[in-house]
């Protein structure tokens, strides 16, 4: 039975801030908590939009970990699959903004609890309960989480699912950053979407033109293409067209999460037509350029506070 709308696959962190923008880390004196990784915030912004959202991830078996388990209950995000490591730690990463919402990072996981689930770790169960599984790439930056991603996608794949991703590239966290690309593009072959950024364009595909970029994609088998632009919103490839959406003009605080919220704001868009048995592939072009302007406005909102969800929407906000 599909209990949930996305399953989101990858690490869940502590995001730790400074009070105020545009303070560089020597000089800061006092961070606030936050909600941290690519996927789990997909997931709470899913479920914020009222979509049936699940994560599946490990922490560490400490208080950093108990706050991320109890924040993502309470946001509504299933976390039957986020267990807790024996000895890891949960994972930190500080995060310095520039006054104009640009980041810096100082990351902490060496390894972290997240980078060290395995395939025993991965409930088949919990990844055949949903209709999407969602992943980025920093899972597949080492082993034991790569077997353990590729063993995820491979049930899903198993169990009927669609299949999203978000590669979120952080070549900090690979061993071997020129392992990426090839990885990544074959985890990519025949996804339902992928959402990707101007700025991962060359290190991933080896070129910076949008329009093939996403024709690269589409012939890796990718369904539908997306490439986030920044404040110039996106550019889509899919079997409908393409076509490119202006983004929203907001007064731009913190740059973190906005990729997530889009995400978040697609997959929620196009979670009933999944659950009609529609294949994103499948939608005409008003109905995919709708979802692309619904996942505007979620990022537009992230980007207006600190933090990476802290101004991420619910529905009704949206009006």
């Amino acid at each position: 039975m599909k209990t949930l709308d996305v399953l989101s696959v990858g690490e869940a962190i502590v995001d730790l801030f400074p009070e105020r923008t545009g303070i560089p880390f020597a000089e800061v004196e006092r961070f606030q908590r936050h909600t941290g990784g690519a996927p789990a915030n997909m997931a709470v912004g899913l479920a914020r939009l009222g979509a049936r959202a699940g994560l599946m991830t490990l922490v560490g078996d400490d208080g950093f970990g108990q706050f991320l388990r109890r924040a993502l209950a309470d946001e509504g995000v299933d976390v039957t699959g986020v267990g807790v490591h024996r000895t890891a730690r949960t994972g930190i990463t500080f995060v310095c903004v520039g006054a104009g919402g640009e980041r810096s990072f100082l990351f902490y996981r060496h390894p972290s609890a997240d980078m060290l689930i395995t395939q025993a770790d991965i409930d088949a169960a919990v990844i055949g309960s949903a209709r999407v599984v969602h992943f980025g790439s920093s899972m597949m930056a080492r082993e034991p989480s790569r077997g353990a991603l590729l063993h995820a996608l491979e049930l899903a794949r198993a169990a009927g699912c669609l299949v999203t991703c978000d590669p979120n590239l952080r070549a900090h966290v690979w061993e071997d950053p020129g392992e990426a690309p090839p990885l990544i593009k074959a985890a990519l072959a025949g996804a339902a979407v992928v959402k990707i950024s101007d700025d991962e364009l060359t290190p991933l595909l080896g070129t910076s033109d949008v329009a093939r970029a996403g024709r690269m994609l589409r012939d890796l088998g990718v369904e539908v293409a997306v490439i986030t632009l920044g404040a110039r919103g996106c550019y889509y490839d899919a079997p409908c067209g393409t076509g490119a959406l202006p983004g929203e003009r907001v007064q731009v605080v913190d740059t973190t999460g906005a990729g997530d919220g889009f995400t978040a704001g697609l997959l929620a868009e196009l979670a009933p037509a999944v659950a009609a048995g529609r294949r994103p592939g499948e939608l005409a072009r008003p109905e995919l350029e709708a979802a692309l302007a619904f996942a505007n406005r979620v990022a537009a909102r992230v980007v207006t506070r600190l933090g990476a969800t802290a101004a991420m929407p619910r529905r009704g906000e949206l009006g």
